[in-house]
């Protein structure tokens, strides 16, 4: 960096500023303005210490982040405008079943009200999502209107899309320069060692590389690319089991997103021949890996469920406000281990409907897990229910305060919704262990 002269000082004043009102708009979830402010903060940034400089990555994290929750309140408002193209009847009998107890309402009771703030699960629809055309003074052009509202939902469908590609690339820039950091770090930390070991400025950079890791995973599965997916939860996973006990919420977090990328990629649907179109394929050795990260994400769950209880009964929670927090985030994370070990009996099923080729397009839909809810079912309704469980992933660390996640890689990558065989994937995980 140049010596401090009186236009880098006022370049940093400015950057200072523009970091601190972006982190105050990202504190109350407006992801746009958050993002606005952001991007001039890493323009700024980069005219100080040079574009490609490893001081520049976590400016550029926290960019990519809130570009990332921009895409998600989109698709929140995307999802409600298409859910809102239901008849009165059917608005009427929706409005009566919410109304009744379920056991997934109370999944998703407890994952909202145990999220931390600032998690990526936290979604504010802006003003300017709530419509994406106005028409003043054609009131008499009726067809017209109508017809243009019905563009608008693939408008923004194609609008979300992209900031979920400008998250992805923003966060791959921060991701090749926390590599770099974490290789020169590492070097004068002479090698790694364990958890307990891993000194604090490894520690830390790791951490932020699993969060970048986890995020570019989210983005891949929004996209339907789940071979993407399963490497980069692959590579979070092995720093993860590295820097955290077992029992620790953000490993069981980690073993269930990437039991549901498996489960999702281990299901091909080939091309039509002759315009007929072939029945889906399933990868077994796949859908068992799934299985297994699945019982993992459970015993991780009750482990750390046994150690809380033990603090109940032994008093070590004191106080009674404390003690009934205690007592409703445990009953909250056995709903979510009920669910996900029902999860794993439909995963341990034998998909066959799937892969017998005499079974007609309706067969398909009896494809066992999550899968089943995908099939048949519009890139909207695709996308609300991957949304639906990835926020179960995510607060299965409702039991303490979520960590920050490791993970490492190679160069920078391009987001890519066709899924590529995992092994031109570039993703290299250092054993940190």
């Amino acid at each position: 960096m140049a010596a401090t002269t009186p236009e880098t000082t006022n370049l940093q004043t400015r950057l200072n500023d523009l970091v601190t009102r972006a982190a105050a708009k990202d504190a109350v979830k407006d992801y746009n303005a958050a993002a606005e402010l952001y991007s001039q903060a890493t323009e700024i940034q980069a005219e100080i210490n040079g574009e490609m400089s490893v001081e520049n990555a976590d400016l550029l994290y926290a960019y990519g982040k809130s570009l990332y929750n921009v895409g998600v309140s989109k698709s929140d408002v995307l999802g409600s405008k298409i859910a809102g193209g239901e008849t009165a009847q059917e608005n009427e009998l929706t409005s009566k079943k919410s109304k009744e107890p379920s056991s997934a309402g109370l999944i998703q009771a407890a994952i909202s009200s145990s999220t931390p703030e600032g998690s990526l699960d936290s979604k504010k629809p802006t003003e300017s999502t709530n419509r994406l055309f106005q028409f003043t003074g054609d009131e008499n052009f009726a067809d017209s209107d109508s017809e243009e509202e019905a563009e608008g939902p693939q408008a923004e469908e194609e609008e979300e899309d992209d900031d979920f590609a400008n998250a992805f690339e923003v966060l791959d820039l921060a991701r090749v320069l926390l590599l770099k950091k974490l290789e020169d770090a590492e070097q004068k930390s002479n090698g790694k060692g364990k958890s307990a070991d891993i000194p604090p400025e490894v520690r830390k950079i790791q951490e932020r590389l699993a969060d970048i890791y986890d995020l570019q995973a989210e983005i891949s599965l929004e996209g339907e690319s789940f071979i993407n997916a399963v490497s980069d939860l692959r590579a979070a996973l092995e720093l993860k089991e590295a820097l955290y006990a077992f029992e620790d919420p953000s490993v069981s977090e980690c073993h269930y997103k990437l039991s549901l990328a498996l489960e999702f990629a281990s299901v091909s649907q080939p091309d039509e021949e002759d315009g007929e179109e072939k029945s889906a394929v399933v990868d077994p050795a796949m859908r068992a890996e799934s299985a297994k990260h699945m019982q993992s994400a459970i015993e991780s769950c009750k482990l750390r469920l046994a150690q809380e209880e033990k603090k109940l009964k032994t008093g070590e929670i004191e106080g009674e406000d404390k003690i009934n927090a205690a007592k409703r985030r445990i009953a909250n994370v056995k709903e979510i281990v009920a669910d996900m070990e029902q999860r794993l009996i439909d995963l341990r099923r034998p998909p066959e409907s799937v892969n017998a080729p005499s079974e007609d397009a309706n067969a398909i839909q009896a494809l066992n897990g999550v899968l089943g809810q995908l099939i048949g079912k519009s890139a909207a309704e695709k996308a609300a229910t991957l949304d639906q469980v990835s926020k179960q992933a995510n607060d299965l660390s409702s039991l303490v305060r979520k960590k920050a996640q490791p993970s490492s890689s190679g160069a920078k990558r391009q987001l890519d919704t066709s899924q590529e065989p995992e092994g031109t994937k570039r993703a290299k995980t250092e054993d940190a262990a």
